[in-house]
């Protein structure tokens, strides 16, 4: 204990601020560059195994993680949601944070006792399918507000357009069929020259979310036993948890998934609350559109939804089921099992059709024949 040093790290795009506390008590602050890889190799030779450091959660950390990490004991990277010991003090500056990052650290380690919950730094391969599905959801929004606003200058014309419009080559040969304004058809040909060259860039992002799939091949195996998790939806999945050995229980996922309420109990007085906004969404934002198939394909879950139908909101019980869902997820992933009521046509349908598109990327084509 007394060679520890304790080391909080404000970082931001192009700097970060240091602040190490030593053995003996004395604070050290200073501030180095991003931009300059002298200043990030001056800043590790600073560093030994003896070394905890603690930084925040931000677009960058991982990769700050990454170079810090073989020089140190210990990196952790705090969810800033839950410190909010920086938040609550009057005078907030960089030097204060870095300071505060490290005291803080020093009592976890030094107590023994759980002050924060670090945040989970997942392996490069599902970082990568996180970005990508991050990419994906913003070209799917963009192509949403085309859509809607080629139906709005349609229903200025006095044309109502269908609000489930599909802009497939037909359709799009109909739509110009339709006279408009001179002005709302120079508008149209824009936005559908848009559109057009926007779902080829949503299909090669999620082509390279398949491809980046072949890593977890039986994950994706494994989850697509259920009726209702497609490939797609199974990686979005496998992004969310990145590693299901990290979680105790099947109620830590559900919390983590955004699935879980919140509870506000005092004396005799209970208070269901909404589900934590700071946990992952994108798993969730996927099962929600399949909940017919969930419930068609397993009995108990079905039978379930009808008794709790018409007791609960619709919102609350389509999370109810959700969280159900995610109950037999972790099941599945922790035994590495099938699904209880596996359909073993549709399975394999699922699985040879994606097994054929890896094939054709010539990727691990040895692994998929093992599996």
């Amino acid at each position: 204990m007394e060679n520890l040093q304790f080391i909080g790290v404000d970082l931001h795009s192009n700097a970060f601020n240091i602040c190490k506390i030593s053995p003996d008590g004395i604070k050290y602050r200073e501030k180095f560059s991003l931009n300059n890889p002298q200043d990030v190799l001056k800043f590790a030779e600073c560093l030994d195994k003896n070394t905890y450091v603690m930084v925040e959660a931000s677009t960058n950390t991982f990769s700050f993680c990454d170079i810090v990490r073989p020089y140190v004991c210990e990196i952790y990277v705090a969810n800033p949601y839950k410190l909010k010991l920086i938040s609550m003090v009057k005078k907030k500056t960089d030097k204060v944070d870095a300071e505060k990052l490290a005291v803080i650290l020093k009592m976890q380690v030094t107590s023994g006792e759980s002050l924060f919950d670090p945040v989970y730094i997942p392996d490069q391969n599902v970082r990568d399918l996180r970005s990508l599905f991050t990419t994906y959801k913003v070209l799917k929004k963009q192509s949403g507000s085309l859509k809607n606003r080629i139906r709005s200058l349609y229903r200025q014309n006095l044309k109502t357009l269908s609000a489930t419009l599909s802009l497939s080559k037909p359709c799009i040969k109909r739509l110009k069929g339709i006279k408009l304004s001179e002005s709302a058809n120079l508008q149209v040909d824009i936005l559908l020259a848009a559109y057009l060259s926007l779902s080829e860039q949503i299909k090669a992002s999620k082509d390279a979310i398949q491809k980046l799939g072949a890593n977890f091949i039986e994950e994706v195996d494994i989850l697509t036993s259920m009726r209702g998790i497609s490939v797609f939806t199974a990686l979005a999945v496998i992004a969310d948890i990145g590693d299901i050995s990290r979680f105790p229980n099947s109620k830590k996922l559900c919390s983590y998934l955004r699935s879980a309420p919140g509870v506000d109990s005092s004396n005799e007085t209970t208070r269901i609350l909404s589900t934590n906004k700071q946990s992952r969404k994108l798993a969730v934002t996927f099962l929600t559109q399949a909940l017919t198939h969930f419930k068609t394909s397993n009995p108990k879950l079905k039978a379930w939804s009808a008794k709790k139908d018409g007791t609960k909101g619709k919102g609350k019980l389509r999370m109810a089921i959700c969280r159900k869902v995610f109950t037999e997820i972790y099941q599945m992933l922790k035994k590495k099992q099938y699904h209880y009521f596996v359909d073993e046509k549709n399975h394999q349908f699922k699985m040879k059709r994606y097994i054929s598109f890896l094939k054709r990327q010539e990727l691990l084509v040895e692994k998929l024949k093992a599996a």
